[in-house]
């Protein structure tokens, strides 16, 4: 049996990498999915999460003395160990372990990144990574980037940790944009933390001087109040669901993304894959993902302010291209051999 611990994965970024997990488990043909059994964080509606009741689950209590005691009962019967939310098994062992870790604020914590509250938190799950990682456990993460940082940070050797970066997003197709069309839609998927840097991107884009013949809408996916000036529009979405963000990604010409730091990027790769065109921060974190038609310093309004105002006037020089790909065969191929 593989033990697939996805407990404290709850959120909308958690509940995409689990999705993504178990499309490519049921896409790889050499993979028996009685194999595996689940620790489901109990904080989730499980009937939202693709087809996880067609496998063996328990709901676990998202805390260290309730993983422990699941821990117990079922480490005697698994094969291999795979952790989904960044964080060892709470027991040693002796078996595979795999790590994957995709969150980069753990690792590069600042007090500009987050609140104090999520500051000290990450601290303290940070110290508690390093007392249950083991030297013969192996880590799986999404770029090179994120390799060297976990190297660095929790003195892993290199050839411990794996780069497999995954995702699935095939509900998206490639719509033809008309980039010369009379109303212009830039979109932002994002949440409301400290560090998606939504108040810059909403003041430089209510700065920004477009084309007045045109009109500009920008659409968010947070709650907020619209704003409106001239030819300019502010769309909060709210917390929409991912059929409503898709038809977004259609009507978009351009998605934006002003992070001031980034695991992964996941509304880069559907944008792009929906026919829009990225602007990005210009962070290290980001630079594997895309070759962007325009990049930013997230810090600055002026500078998000010239990039919107280039995206407005089309007068970049390329169309946004994909350089990472979809390597969930590979992550499952790995824990799924000699099983």
């Amino acid at each position: 049996m593989i033990l697939i611990d996805a407990i404290y994965i709850h959120t909308h970024g958690g509940l995409t990498i689990l999705d993504s997990f178990i499309n490519g488990i049921e896409e790889n043909p050499s993979v028996d999915i009685n194999n595996f059994h689940f620790f489901i964080d109990d904080r989730i509606d499980i009937s939202k999460t693709k087809r996880i009741k067609n496998y063996s689950i328990e709901l676990v209590r998202a805390n260290h003395f309730n993983r422990k005691k699941a821990y117990k009962k079922k480490i005697n019967l698994a094969t291999k160990i795979v952790c989904l939310a960044n964080i060892p098994p709470p027991i040693k062992s002796s078996k595979p372990v795999y790590i994957y870790f995709h969150n980069l604020l753990l690792l590069d914590n600042k007090i500009t990144y987050v609140t104090p509250y999520y500051f000290i938190l990450n601290k303290l799950k940070l110290q508690y990574i390093k007392f249950f990682k083991h030297k013969f456990y192996k880590w799986v993460v999404q770029t090179s980037f994120m390799k060297n940082k976990l190297s660095e940070i929790l003195k892993i050797d290199k050839k411990s940790i794996n780069i497999y970066p995954f995702y699935s997003n095939e509900d998206i197709n490639f719509k033809e944009k008309d980039f010369t069309s009379k109303s212009i839609n830039f979109l932002c998927v994002t949440s409301s933390s400290k560090h998606k840097n939504l108040n810059n991107l909403v003041k430089s884009f209510m700065k920004a001087k477009l084309d007045v013949k045109k009109q500009f809408t920008l659409f968010i996916t947070t709650n907020g109040n619209d704003i409106i000036k001239e030819n300019i529009k502010i769309i909060y979405l709210g917390h929409i669901k991912r059929g409503e963000i898709i038809s977004y990604y259609s009507k978009s010409h351009f998605v934006i993304l002003p992070s001031l730091i980034e695991s992964f990027g996941l509304p880069i790769i559907e944008g792009i894959k929906s026919g829009s065109n990225v602007l990005i921060s210009n962070i290290d974190s980001l630079k594997e993902i895309c070759v962007p038609s325009i990049s930013f310093n997230p810090t600055s309004t002026k500078d998000i302010v010239s990039a919107i105002e280039i995206a407005g006037s089309l007068s970049y020089q390329e169309e946004s291209i994909l350089t990472i790909k979809n390597e969930i065969n590979n992550f499952i191929n790995l824990i799924n051999r000699d099983v």
